[in-house]
């Protein structure tokens, strides 16, 4: 007798109703799914949810495909309100930024915002992630440091899939 592949096992089980995902949060529930930003590169956001929280990859390809740069992430909820932003660039150590609120950060109607920071990382301290409908703007900055950090970097993605496991 041929045993079933553990994808195949994984398939059935989940048709089956026998496996089952982690509920997103419905304040995290916005950015989980994939978001693509493409300027030469493509860079590819995927968030799908955890238990208490979202886990995320972001692969940056070059125009002939080939992934240049990958960075695992974490989204956990934190006690007492608010979330953890845990990344993991590709040959960088490991960085937390916690999530906080900047009266100077309004969002438009429709949109909803997050703001992390780390005042002790080098570059980036502060995340900002943006997002209103099936558009995501994600930009880290230094706000104390030297006006091309002030100003960061920042990514416009479209939503090209929807929130699964």
């Amino acid at each position: 007798m041929r045993r079933a592949s553990p994808i195949f096992a994984l398939a059935l089980a989940a048709e089956l109703g026998c496996a089952h995902a982690p509920a997103v949060d419905p304040a995290l529930a916005p950015l989980c799914g994939t978001w693509v930003h493409e300027d030469g590169h493509a860079v590819t956001e995927h968030w799908w949810p955890m238990r208490g929280g979202l886990q995320g990859r972001s692969a940056t390809a070059d125009p002939s495909g080939k992934i240049v740069e990958l960075e695992d992430m974490t989204l956990t909820e934190l006690e007492g309100g608010g979330t953890r932003y845990h990344a993991e660039p590709s040959g960088q150590a490991p960085t937390d930024f916690t999530e906080t609120r900047d009266p100077a950060v309004v969002a438009a109607p429709g949109e909803r915002v997050w703001i992390w920071v780390n005042p002790e990382h080098d570059f980036p301290r502060r995340l900002v992630y943006r997002v209103a409908g099936d558009r995501l703007t994600a930009t880290i900055s230094n706000p104390d440091g030297d006006p091309a950090q002030q100003v960061g970097k920042t990514w416009e993605y479209r939503r090209t899939g929807t929130c699964a496991p």
